[in-house]
């Protein structure tokens, strides 16, 4: 049995050895710092600008560098994170990381300027990284900023935006972001920003904080007073500027991705603004709406199982406003049918709409609006659009394989896969004038 307890007492040896060295640095390092001009300082009070780890937890600003090789826990009841010599002590811990969700922070920071909070879960917090995103400006600070934007130039506003959108695909920052009061103040910038790049880059960053981030989502729409959906809609609904729309659009492609927020979307009339819009849009915002729809109400497969869950939800609200009924969640669907026809027959000759890509994602949305409700008189193919999508399924004697090596003819594929869709044993409607 000796020698299986080498190893061990090999490994305790180093580490007192390590815990010695540890201490006898400590406090020479924390007496060094306190006539360093390496120090961070807040409303008076400084502090290391690299975490000076103990055998103790001490809270972590987050403006500071980490070292590598801490101990971390978080406390869901304050959200503030500590950190420690990493020594095996029995706690509860994945990857140097425990979360305490009823005890309090063992120590306070002197004051709250650059505390950034942890938002809780029912399923625990998510692991920080090791250091702070971003050079120049800090993530803290690019917050500040948009909290409070009345003395910021707009060139201080835009650093700050690119700075907190080249965090925000990280999920753990998407969830700093996502914080209800910053969610707040981007909405704002999105609906009243005098600067269209203003306008558009705060949808981006709201957009890439929620992108594949569940708890991102849930922190959003926490806040009864910060109505997501609403805003995103009405900003959506008279912004001018292209690609600031488009932006939007993508923002609330990335917010509806929960049964509360997608119900919201639809008793808020999203499906009539889109409609709208879509009928008044360029070829890049039809398109990107065409996919809208089918992605996230046509196509089941590319849904999550929550989204799915959605129609049901908005059934067993009470007191629904006048203006909708779930019965009305369908026709506004179905009504989708006539401006993607309209869109495909090109009546207004537009050149960006004979475009390949622009047809297949318009023709594809239109294909499963079809499927969807392929009885339904409402999405009855017109004559116009018959002829139309016989020319598209004439290949000229050529092979899908061949026409497939030719590129550029995604358009005719789908044609002859959705043909039997729209052709069935009755002629089509009337077709509308122009």
């Amino acid at each position: 049995m000796r020698p299986l307890l080498l190893p061990y007492l090999v490994a305790a040896l180093a580490f007192v050895t390590a815990v010695i060295s540890q201490r006898t640095h400590d406090q020479p390092k924390r007496a060094s710092y306190q006539d360093s001009s390496d120090l961070i300082c807040h409303s008076g009070t400084c502090y290391p600008r690299v975490f000076q780890p103990t055998h103790e937890f001490q809270v972590v600003r987050d403006d500071q560098e980490l070292p590598p090789g801490l101990h971390y826990r978080l406390n869901l009841e304050t959200g503030l994170k500590e950190a420690k010599i990493n020594v095996d002590d029995g706690s509860e811990a994945v990857n140097g990381v425990i979360v305490l969700p009823d005890q309090g922070a063992e120590s306070l920071p002197p004051d709250g300027h650059s505390e950034q909070r942890v938002p809780s879960s029912d399923d625990g917090a998510i692991k920080p990284p090791l250091s702070s995103p971003g050079d120049g400006v800090t993530f803290g600070e690019s917050l500040e900023v948009i909290l409070d934007t009345s003395s910021r130039s707009t060139s201080d506003i835009t650093a700050a935006l690119l700075s907190l959108e080249d965090s925000a695909h990280e999920i753990y920052w998407g969830l700093q972001i996502s914080a209800p009061r910053y969610v707040a103040s981007l909405l704002r910038l999105i609906g009243s920003a005098p600067d269209a790049s203003i306008r558009s880059n705060s949808a981006l960053v709201l957009g890439s904080a929620l992108s594949n981030n569940p708890k991102a989502l849930a922190s959003a729409t926490s806040d009864p007073h910060v109505p997501l959906i609403r805003s995103l809609l009405s900003s959506l609904a008279v912004e001018k500027d292209a690609g600031a729309k488009a932006r939007i659009l993508y923002a609330l492609n990335k917010a509806i991705k929960s049964p509360l927020t997608r119900s919201e979307f639809l008793i808020g009339g999203g499906m009539r603004t889109l409609q709208d819009l879509f009928a008044q849009g360029n070829a890049e915002f039809m398109v990107k709406t065409a996919t809208f729809v089918e992605d996230n109400f046509l196509n089941d497969d590319m849904r999550a199982e929550s989204e799915l869950k959605a129609e049901a939800s908005v059934k067993k609200q009470d007191n629904i406003p006048n203006r909708y009924r779930p019965d009305r969640v369908l026709d506004d669907e179905r009504n989708f049918y006539r401006h993607f026809e309209d869109a495909l027959l090109n009546r207004s000759n537009q050149e960006d709409l004979e475009n390949d890509e622009f047809k297949s994602k318009v023709f594809s949305a239109l294909s499963a609006l079809k499927r969807k409700f392929s009885g339904e008189e409402a999405c009855t193919p017109s004559a116009d659009f018959l002829a139309w999508l016989e020319g598209q399924v004439d290949l000229k004697g050529k092979t899908l394989l061949e026409l497939e090596g030719e590129g550029d003819q995604l358009t005719k594929l789908l044609a002859v896969e959705n043909r039997s869709l729209f052709v069935g044993g009755s002629e089509g409607r009337e077709s509308s004038t122009a």
